[in-house]
């Protein structure tokens, strides 16, 4: 016979029990959650990845992932709505819907190798429309020039932006490279400006000659940053970062040159004008950062043809004071 003892203990045992089991059920929920999942999978595959990489996935996933899918189950997230989401950001931002859909298949299989889930739902790549092969749109000679002469306008943008723009057209780096760029890496004196390969397109450290107009740029853009401040063009919200990655696109659009002009296209003007002149063609692409020649021959060879990179940069920074100088009723 049970002593009254003993069945008071028993209800006791049972809502431990209980409690255990809802603490159990709670973690797994946590667990399974897509954002929980997410944040494992984004910590295990960080090694070796780029700081730049890593910020653009952790910004596009944040921007268009999180908000719909943070809270939701990872084994009851199925293919129509993911679908539908990459979708939806595919109408305003082709390639991040690509890169999307790259992250959501790689977590995914995360959970399985987790035991979370037994099928990855991500959809086929073939849900997207496929990339635009066509280069980046680059401007006349004459609008080079139309466009310079905007730019001076200072009335019209932020003179942090209109010298970010102008550096990227005087340097022929990529825009990334530009708003990205910290002080430690310029020394002024020596006219010189070296980017990291962490920060570059190839992994490759990439070295620019300055030319005098880029260098009274940058002498300009000292006066108007704090003594202690790190970067460039830091981002208006948060000092610590650079610039929105679109701001410079948004200010060739802003002039009237959307769809005839991007940033990039400032690069193939370079090329078309200097392979037009039949200049060294191993010198323009040093100058664009690619690498003309063996990779074992490239590695050595980092600072190859110094002096003509040297002159090429200073020679278009001039023609593009004679562009600026020049009306579009005359050819260029």
């Amino acid at each position: 016979m049970q002593t009254a003892g003993c069945a008071g203990h028993q209800p006791v045992l049972a809502r431990k029990d209980r409690k255990q089991a809802l603490i159990q059920a709670n973690l797994a929920r946590e667990k399974g959650a897509f954002a929980a999942v997410a944040a494992d999978w984004a910590a295990a595959t960080a090694h070796g990845l780029r700081p730049a990489t890593l910020k653009q996935r952790e910004r596009e996933m944040r921007n268009d992932l999180l908000p719909k899918l943070k809270a939701r189950q990872i084994k009851d997230i199925n293919r129509v709505e993911i679908t539908t989401l990459l979708k939806a950001v595919e109408k305003r931002a082709p390639e991040v819907a690509r890169n999307l859909r790259n992250y959501l298949w790689s977590i995914f299989e995360y959970a399985i190798d987790s035991g979370l889930i037994s099928a990855n739902p991500v959809p086929s790549i073939r849900i997207l429309k496929k990339r635009d092969q066509k280069n980046h749109p680059a401007l006349s000679p004459a609008q080079i020039g139309e466009f310079l002469r905007k730019l001076d306008e200072r009335a019209l943008l932020e003179e942090q932006t209109r010298i970010a723009m102008l550096l990227v057209t005087l340097t022929t780096c990529r825009k990334a490279e530009i708003i990205g760029g910290k002080w430690e890496e310029i020394n002024l004196e020596a006219g010189e400006w070296e980017i990291p390969g962490e920060r570059m397109k190839k992994g490759r450290t990439h070295w620019v000659p300055l030319s005098k107009q880029a260098i009274g740029l940058l002498r300009q853009l000292r006066k108007l940053t704090p003594a202690n401040q790190v970067l460039l063009f830091p981002n208006r919200r948060d000092p610590r970062r650079p610039m929105a990655n679109r701001s410079l696109n948004a200010v060739m659009e802003r002039l009237g040159y959307s769809g005839e002009g991007t940033p990039h296209g400032m690069r193939s003007a370079f090329s078309t004008h200097f392979n037009g002149l039949n200049a060294n063609a191993d010198v323009i692409e040093l100058c664009l950062a690619h690498a003309p020649m063996g990779k074992t021959r490239a590695a050595y060879n980092r600072h190859l043809y110094k002096e003509e990179r040297r002159k090429m940069l200073q020679d278009w920074a001039d023609r593009l004071d004679y562009l600026r100088k020049k009306r579009s009723s005359t050819k260029s």
